[in-house]
């Protein structure tokens, strides 16, 4: 191994997760802990975009939990080590912050609450868009909220969401050995 490899290795143990975000009541119902509430919605979501054209409450809420996971899972504080779902979150978070035109030097937290906000704004959806600060899309507050109720499908969400609720209900995948095949 080179110096510049044993380095590398070496500063890759020494980052910090980055700081803990968390989920706003209103985006987890229906589970134990935030973690499964947010990988069930999530995923259930992004597997049927279909069911969010139009409904861009729901769609907000899904982004939301999307953010929250692809911070805390592949963090360690929830779950450990994750393997390979953790650079499938991460990818999953960029395809949707491009879709929704979200710059990725936004702090996820702000990203969290700002979906949860427009999603449970008094006065449902004409107000939502007024829940988005400025500057947190290059599409507008507007331009956000329709893209939002017209969300498509995103392979790498739907594909990332799954295998992290696969890894967390089911554990990590084994290998197959299929030496006793051989005749």
């Amino acid at each position: 191994m080179t110096r510049r490899a044993t380095l590398l290795l070496l500063l890759a143990g020494c980052v910090a997760p980055p700081p803990p975000v968390s989920l706003p009541p209103a985006a987890v119902t229906a589970a134990p802990n935030p973690t499964t509430a947010a990988l069930r919605a999530a995923a259930a979501a992004f597997a049927a975009p279909g069911k969010l054209q139009g409904r861009p409450s729901l769609a907000a809420l899904a982004v939301a939990q999307l953010e929250y996971l692809a911070v805390e899972m592949p963090s360690g504080r929830v779950s450990g080590d994750i393997g390979m779902v953790a650079p499938m979150l991460l990818a999953a978070r960029s395809e949707v912050r491009s879709w929704l035109g979200i710059d990725e030097a936004v702090p996820p937290q702000q990203v969290i609450d700002a979906m949860t906000a427009a999603a449970t704004a008094p006065g449902g959806e004409p107000v939502a868009p007024g829940q988005f600060p400025a500057g947190l899309s290059s599409a507008g507050p507007d331009g956000l909220w329709q893209r939002l109720g017209a969300m498509p499908r995103l392979p790498q969400a739907n594909a990332a969401t799954r295998m992290a609720l696969r890894y967390w209900e089911f554990g990590p995948l084994e290998d197959f050995d299929i030496g006793f095949l051989r005749r």
